[in-house]
């Protein structure tokens, strides 16, 4: 994985990465093996792919991880959840995963399964994602010497994960599982660079030092406004509900031309990077940086 800079370090060019996820048809299979061809040629630091509650999604993810691998050029980064899994049969998958040729984890306890509560004994009993930064590194000391490399990325909630008590507990959280030896934090998704600026400005003063990518996702239609608001616990820009109403729903400039303002205010307020969401196209993402400069025109031929 490409380093970025730490907090304080001389300013380099601003890089991206993308996410994406298992295909769920053979025809989306297709259009994300299109899609990823265009995003690897864009040169990203990485491209994470999602890993669904419960194992839900393993082996498509492994899949899609070993296709990254073995047919593009890009970095993959692999999500891990631990909801309804054992200890060993977690640890098992980082090994399969490391086996595949993928060494870097982006570590996440995950959402309970479809039916399930926190209450439920197999979602409360699950390794939180501090543990899992801690059974990564022991993972990867089991591996022999040339195949124990990678980073571990954790995730970040700049207006606080649904079941947190308070702001200062988030900022302790992701504290310790940098102490853990998470090496990268990824946010989830938001829509004013004031709550990425303002949580990072509170991490880096209780002893936060890696870098804390934003995540971003620009828009094409209302109903992926209206479902990016409830992943950001935020209502959504006025102007841009609107407006996207008014083009009848369906309206991907606006996505674009939003994400880019956005992505000009954290890089000038000392983002690192931009991570971007793609819901598995890279036309919108492709459009956004190629307004912020950090992209020439389309890296593969349409």
């Amino acid at each position: 994985m490409t380093p970025l800079p730490l907090a304080g370090s001389a300013p380099t060019r601003a890089r991206f990465s993308f996410e994406v996820f298992p295909a769920r048809s053979g025809a989306a299979a297709l259009a994300l093996g299109h899609a990823v061809q265009h995003l690897s040629a864009a040169r990203p630091d990485f491209i994470s792919v999602t890993y669904g509650a419960n194992g839900s999604n393993r082996d498509a993810s492994l899949d899609l991880l070993k296709y990254l691998r073995g047919r593009t050029d890009a970095l993959p980064l692999a999500h891990l959840t631990t909801v309804g899994e054992s200890r060993e049969k977690v640890r098992g998958t980082i090994h399969a995963i490391m086996d595949a040729g993928v060494h870097d984890f982006l570590a996440l306890r995950g959402d309970p399964p479809r039916g399930s509560g926190e209450d439920d004994p197999a979602v409360s009993g699950s390794l939180s994602s501090l543990e899992l930064v801690e059974l990564i590194a022991e993972a990867r000391a089991e591996r022999p010497p040339l195949t124990s490399v990678g980073r571990t990325a954790v995730a970040v909630y700049p207006n606080g994960h649904p079941l947190s008590r308070s702001r200062s507990a988030d900022v302790d959280w992701l504290v310790a599982k940098q102490e853990a030896g998470a090496q990268l934090a990824i946010t989830q998704l938001f829509f004013r660079a004031e709550e990425y600026l303002g949580f990072v400005d509170d991490a880096r003063a209780a002893g936060l030092r890696i870098p804390v990518l934003p995540g971003l996702m620009p828009v094409s239609t209302s109903g992926q406004l209206r479902k990016v608001a409830s992943l950001a616990g935020r209502p959504a820009p006025v102007e841009l509900e609107r407006e996207m109403e008014a083009a009848g729903g369906f309206a991907p400039e606006l996505g674009v031309e939003h994400t880019v303002g956005l992505a000009r205010e954290l890089l000038a307020g000392g983002a690192p990077s931009i991570h971007l969401y793609t819901f598995n196209r890279h036309e919108q993402v492709l459009a956004v940086l190629r307004e912020l400069r950090l992209l020439t025109p389309d890296p593969v031929a349409v």
